[in-house]
């Protein structure tokens, strides 16, 4: 599967609170940026997957593709897009596929009606266990009971992320830091989860157009090569006992991606991974083996996760201080970076990039869903 399929196009609306666009609007205006960034008529679309359990509007859009596929597994959602837009290619269903997210999550906020029945996480629901920053916190404080992570090795991946963020015009984060005592000093939401250790909702849209290389290379941009692809499920830890010990089942989708595109973890740049609380980029870091299990904390806390560090992590602020897309955040860094277009946030060593997603239960909370994807700029 190595360098057989790539992204080809780009196209991210505003993001931001409040915006006050529809979500169709919003998916309707990030197809039109990637396509043009491609260079691509409208037409030219023929595959649709929305991130989303809700079916398209095509006519909303004016697309007429061969297939309109919704797809949900929570925040896994966006790299398992990307696999099947390069399963419909390789099969012969379509030569350019759209995987396209767009929603205004602030919304319900805003209106004051709030959806409590999709903050739910199983039966413990009846017992008071609401929202993603609770069935999190199990992991964070299982991590500090094993290791002696701390509040502040978490402040330490808040305020690295805010540091990417504060250089990078239509994040969240643009133009205001954050230091750690800001971060010790913010409200507790979900212990230990304190306010700048969670993801904050936004609206927005972020649309990828997927082709083949070889359509790839005649196109306007700089291909972006999917390398490795590969997927593992919490439930399996669910089964063994083991669940608030792992963020995610790693193990499997790390060795296929890793075994699909002939690399090892040295041959990895960056790594833009799903966070949507401050634990998740440090226990993924350690599952995927950058760092040693339990080194999370002193790795962030000692500048592993910067620009000069060992391993660039979110180097576009992530959902933490970017904005949330349910996990195209990290694929649309990854693919800025990769093309030389991140700015001010440019790595001087961009040639390849881990990217993650994960979310949605199986039954029960922190039954995860995980996807990761390798990216490159050469096949």
């Amino acid at each position: 599967m190595r360098g057989r399929c790539a992204i080809v196009g780009l196209g991210i609306t505003e993001q931001g609170v409040g915006l006050g666009l529809e979500g169709r609007e919003l998916r309707a205006r990030a197809v039109d940026l990637a396509l043009a960034d491609a260079g691509l008529p409208r037409e030219a679309i023929d595959g649709y997957i929305r991130a989303h359990v809700e079916r398209e509007d095509l006519r909303y859009m004016g697309l007429s593709p061969n297939f309109s596929v919704s797809m949900m597994t929570g925040g896994a959602t966006p790299v398992f897009t990307v696999i099947a837009a390069q399963a419909l290619i390789e099969s012969g269903q379509a030569e350019l596929v759209a995987c396209v997210y767009g929603e205004a999550q602030s919304a319900s906020a805003i209106t004051g009606k709030p959806d409590i029945g999709s903050y739910g996480y199983g039966y413990p629901t009846l017992y008071g266990l609401l929202g993603a920053a609770a069935t999190h916190a199990f992991h964070a404080r299982r991590h500090m009971h094993l290791y002696g992570t701390t509040s502040e090795h978490l402040g330490a991946v808040a305020v690295t992320q805010r540091n990417y963020a504060v250089k990078r015009p239509g994040t969240l984060g643009f133009g205001k830091s954050l230091t750690l005592a800001e971060h010790q000093a913010s409200p507790m939401i979900a212990d230990p989860f304190r306010r700048f250790d969670c993801t904050r909702n936004t609206d927005g849209g972020i649309a990828v157009l997927v082709a083949s290389a070889e359509r790839a290379r005649s196109l306007r941009k700089k291909p972006v090569y999917v390398l490795g692809a590969g997927t593992g499920h919490n439930i399996a830890n669910w089964h063994s006992g083991e669940v608030f010990e792992h963020h995610d089942n790693i193990a499997p989708a790390k060795a296929r991606a890793f075994a699909q595109a002939g690399m090892t973890l040295a041959d990895i740049d960056m790594a833009q991974l799903y966070d949507p609380f401050t634990i998740s980029p440090l226990m993924q870091l350690e599952a995927f083996g950058f760092i040693k299990a339990g080194q999370g904390g002193p790795f962030y806390a000692e500048g592993g996760a910067r620009p000069d560090g060992a391993m660039p992590t979110n180097t576009g602020g992530g959902q933490l201080s970017a904005y949330y897309t349910t996990g195209f955040t990290g694929i649309a860094e990854a693919v800025l970076q990769l093309r030389g277009e991140a700015g001010e946030g440019q790595l001087k060593k961009a040639a390849t990039s881990l990217v993650s997603g994960h979310g949605m239960n199986a039954g029960v909370q922190n039954t995860w869903a995980h996807a990761c994807m390798i990216l490159g700029n050469n096949p």
